[in-house]
């Protein structure tokens, strides 16, 4: 069963609780917590932009203690990568990744441009750091991503859907620097959702064409007003 599709990253990414009533594990609380204080850094960074940030700020309005944010997700610029890279997981889960589905990468496409259309702003104070002086932020999330694509395309390739002689971590670094540059233009320049997606779709048919062993994926170009779709139903 798939992850119900809740695309609000002012929203906790939180565990689900324990069935049954079972006595919760010792940690549970403090992940309870960090995941507040992240979903309170979204927020701020979604209504104020990467300036409206501050440690005091992210204590105040997530209702924990200065020393509190250190120790749970560390200094301002970590714990900003940290919110981002949270959420930006939690989309890519939605899709259900299934190492031995080809339609995958395109479902994982499909759930970031749904959550961007949703959430217009907060995609875009993202690509802005980029062109801030704590441009690492943006930089150290990115690498996030292509660890994490990386790992997801050497699963694929050992299922048999990507070529065994292509580099997974090449590939992985291809659609992450792509989804990047496009997302920091469309941010920078004010361009239009449907331009991104076209942009974005045709980006990643191009690169993921050579290196499938099937040549026949298509990437999602549903209607603006749902969730972008994909050939298999199940990502609708």
């Amino acid at each position: 069963m798939s992850i119900p599709v809740i695309f609000d990253p002012c929203q906790p990414v939180a565990r689900m609780a324990a069935p049954g009533g079972r006595v919760r594990t010792p940690g549970y609380n403090q992940r309870q917590r960090r995941s507040t204080i992240l979903a309170t850094i979204r927020r701020l960074l979604m209504e104020d932009g990467l300036e409206g940030v501050t440690v005091r700020r992210i204590a105040e309005q997530s209702g924990h203690a200065v020393q509190t944010i250190y120790n749970l997700v560390g200094p301002r610029d970590h714990a900003i990568g940290e919110a981002i890279n949270e959420y930006a997981i939690y989309v890519n889960l939605t899709a259900t990744p299934d190492p031995f589905d080809p339609e995958v990468p395109a479902a994982m496409l499909d759930r970031e441009l749904a959550s961007i259309r949703i959430n217009p702003e907060f995609s875009r104070n993202v690509c802005r750091i980029y062109f801030s002086d704590a441009r690492q932020i943006f930089y150290d999330f990115r690498e996030q991503q292509i660890k994490t694509m990386h790992r997801f395309l050497m699963q694929q390739q050992r299922s048999g859907v990507v070529r065994s002689d292509i580099s997974a971590r090449f590939l992985a670094e291809q659609l992450m620097l792509f989804l990047g540059a496009t997302c920091v233009e469309w941010a920078d320049r004010g361009l239009d959702f449907e331009e991104l997606r076209e942009r974005l779709c045709g980006g990643y048919e191009t690169i993921m064409a050579s290196a499938l062993c099937r040549g026949d994926l298509r990437f999602g170009r549903g209607d603006a007003g749902a969730l972008p779709t994909v050939p298999d139903s199940r990502y609708a």
